[in-house]
């Protein structure tokens, strides 16, 4: 080999010699090349924009950004589980409510007037419905089985004001303030201790803004949108819900709905604790 070949081979691994040991690796630096590909792969998983916000709540910290989109991830599941709770016990209460009045099968009385976006949720509903189970009209399962089917905003929408139904020139203006006063307002028993708690009026809009604060955190979490920075209320541009504001505002409708029950919740949600562990 020419003298001034020889520079260009170092570096390079020496021939394998019969005899001679493998050199040992350090586990501590084969530890920390493992951990690197898996941030790694997180990384690309999630994508650089979206890891983008955390980064920024992290002040340019890659493995606490990591950390705080993990805790994200923690608080949606946190929150989810308790909604699980209450999506049900709102449509039971609310079912009941209308049952009251239109029996239970208030959503084929001619009489209960439920403007066109409330009759397209429900048509929606019908729709996911089996086949078999919408042919057996008669089978007394099939209300509990429909309301299942319901969406929370279905629910929700049912206390705002009310739109309009049919079309021109038999559009018609429906009135879910009647509706309310008649049957929906009775559908949370604790409804008027907690406005009153609250320092606010038992009215229709005032059920309206904690059931809608609530299906807002819903589809936020099950989205997997961020709740680091907040989360926004539609229509109300200047207004983002912190995390444990969004925790409070389940506890709001789980006290509409029954003290107990809002008592059990408050036992078993881990939403404070995951909150607590905020990185």
């Amino acid at each position: 080999m020419a003298r001034g070949q020889r520079g260009e081979f170092r570096g390079l691994l020496r021939p394998k010699v019969a005899g001679m040991a493998e050199p040992v690796q350090d586990p501590i630096v084969l530890e920390a090349a493992r951990l690197a590909r898996l941030e790694q792969a997180l990384d690309k998983a999630v994508s650089s924009d979206r890891m983008g916000t955390y980064l920024a709540a992290a002040a340019g910290d890659p493995a606490r950004a990591r950390a705080l989109y993990v805790w994200d991830r923690d608080v949606s599941a946190a929150l989810l589980a308790d909604i699980a709770i209450l999506e049900v016990a709102v449509r039971n209460a609310m079912h009941a409510a209308l049952a009251a009045g239109w029996s239970e099968r208030w959503y084929e009385n001619a009489a209960l007037w439920l403007d066109d976006r409330s009759m397209r949720q429900l048509e929606n509903a019908w729709k996911d419905l089996p086949s078999d189970v919408k042919r057996n009209r008669h089978d007394v399962l099939l209300p509990g089985r429909l309301v299942a089917r319901c969406m929370f905003g279905f629910w929700t929408n049912l206390l705002d004001a009310g739109s309009f139904v049919g079309r021109e020139p038999r559009r018609t203006a429906t009135d879910y303030e009647a509706l309310w006063r008649s049957h929906l307002s009775k559908a949370f028993l604790g409804g008027r201790a907690q406005a009153r708690a609250s320092g606010a009026r038992y009215t229709r809009s005032w059920a309206h803004e904690q059931l809608r604060f609530v299906n807002v955190v819903r589809n936020r979490a099950a989205h997997h949108e961020p709740f680091v920075n907040g989360c926004p209320v539609p229509g109300q541009a200047s207004r983002r819900l912190t995390a444990q504001e969004a925790h409070d505002a389940c506890l709001v409708l789980a006290r509409m709905l029954d003290r107990d029950l809002a008592a059990w919740l408050s036992g078993s949600t881990r939403v404070p604790s995951v909150l607590a562990a905020r990185p």
